[in-house]
């Protein structure tokens, strides 16, 4: 028979047993909600860090968004003592039916754009390219909303019909360039252009190798076989590219003589062979002088250099890429000029594959040569907006077409900053436009901002 002592230490053991118990199940959900918690903060992180830097977020609950029906969520980003960083703006508009979904964030205390991100996630997407997603970008984050067109006048102000339009003398088509000789390191540059329009529409430039082993240069500056100084040599050489897009104009580019370039964020390379072939690529593409008719050019000079083109030879690679050098050929390309005294010639200029391929010299000009092409001018698109949220009037007049004083419904006497749209990308500029200026009015009005 149990004692009345041992009948006290049974019930205190059996108290403390539950008592355990108890503290193993609330530490169990507590421990189990903070991974639960700490998951979906990281997958927060995935998503949103591209567009605004925060140690945590947290979505927005207000009445405000029912008033904003493209916009999905609002999230608000936190630094890692709990201070507000900014807002993640998670918004789907339906251009002509298709859907663009981006993410959008906005800086806390200066209401500018810490980054874009488009999602290409929906059933019938608004497509935009990678090279005019990231000219947009370039143009937008760290600018503060509301924003506009720098080409949008005051009210009143009319559009000039009969302004002369702008004209190039580019051939459509793809053109192509390569380096006559490799570098130390057995490279080849070449560059690639598409031109559409009469416009630069897209640009590659990278490098072959002369050894069959070795990757191409954007490869290997990403595998880390190649290295420059500052960022990776393939994203160096995708914001050159990019920046021709933009300029259309190798010029502009402003290259230094050392071959380094200034203007172009995060170019730390020479950029000097890009410069060379881009301009030779313009000029073969003024001319008509394809990509097809410059390979078909170096086969025929190393058919009459060493008596069989490329392929025969064992000069043309997997890719397609012609790898020989004329290291060894200076000839070929090379104008000299008077021989001396002593029956040495300098050389004055060098030819290019078109000018070899057409026999022309350094001053002369094949324009008149009834095999090539004659050069079509090329008449700019309307860039102008539509519609009256873009600030245009249509009175089924073309005469009666004036500006008025807003944007996306806001007065001109609000906005913040004024932005070129994007060459020959005016509806994706200005979609995104219309994205960032959504963001801004809900968090005025959420803010209840005083403008």
């Amino acid at each position: 028979m149990m004692t009345r002592a041992q009948l006290r230490i049974f019930l205190l053991e059996g108290l403390g047993l539950l008592l355990l118990a108890v503290f193993v199940v609330i530490g169990g959900f507590f421990l189990s909600s903070g991974n639960q918690a700490a998951r979906k903060q990281d997958e927060y992180i995935a998503r949103f860090s591209s567009v605004l830097t925060a140690d945590s977020y947290e979505p927005l609950n207000t009445s405000v968004l029912k008033d904003y029906p493209d916009i999905n969520s609002v999230f608000m980003g936190y630094d890692k003592d709990g201070a507000a960083v900014g807002y993640v703006v998670d918004i789907t508009t339906s251009p002509d039916g298709r859907q663009l979904h981006m993410l959008v964030g906005i800086d806390y205390e200066n209401a500018s754009i810490t980054g874009i991100r488009y999602l290409n996630d929906t059933d019938n997407p608004y497509t935009i390219t990678d090279l005019v997603l990231q000219s947009i970008q370039n143009r937008l984050i760290g600018k503060p909303i509301p924003i506009a067109f720098a080409e949008e006048e005051p009210a009143d102000t009319v559009i000039d019909d009969a302004e002369e339009p702008v004209t190039t003398d580019l051939i459509d088509g793809t053109y192509y360039a390569q380096e006559y000789v490799d570098d130390k390191l057995g490279y080849i540059d070449y560059v690639e252009i598409e031109i559409e329009g009469g416009v630069i529409t897209k640009v590659k430039w990278d490098a072959f190798n002369m050894d069959p082993t070795t990757e191409n240069r954007s490869a290997a500056s990403l595998s880390g076989a190649y290295e420059v100084s500052g960022l990776d040599w393939a994203t160096q050489s995708y914001n050159v590219c990019h920046a021709l897009l933009e300029w259309q104009d190798p010029e502009k580019l402003a290259m230094k003589s050392d071959g380094t370039t200034e203007i172009i964020e995060g170019v730390t390379c020479n950029i000097s062979a890009f410069v060379q072939l881009s301009n030779e690529c313009i000029e073969n593409a003024r001319y008509g002088f394809n990509k097809y008719r410059y390979y078909k050019a170096i086969d025929e000079i190393l058919t009459e250099l060493l008596g069989a083109d490329s392929e025969t030879l064992g000069y043309l690679n997997d890719d397609g890429f012609i790898v020989f050098s004329f290291k060894d050929y200076p000839e070929v390309y090379t104008v000299y000029g008077d021989p001396d005294e002593d029956g040495e010639a300098e050389a004055i200029g060098y030819l290019s594959i078109r000018q070899i391929a057409t026999n022309e010299q350094p001053s002369g000009n094949e324009a008149n040569d009834p095999a090539l092409p004659s050069p079509t001018p090329y008449v700019e698109q309307d860039l102008s907006p539509d519609g009256s949220e873009d600030g245009i009037i249509n009175t089924g007049r073309e005469s009666d077409q004036i500006l008025t004083d807003s944007i996306d419904d806001l007065p001109m006497s609000e906005i913040v900053t004024r932005i070129t749209p994007v060459n020959n990308a005016f509806d994706e500029t200005r979609q995104v436009v219309h994205i960032c200026n959504t963001c801004y009015k809900f968090l005025k009005d959420y803010l209840n901002w005083l403008v």
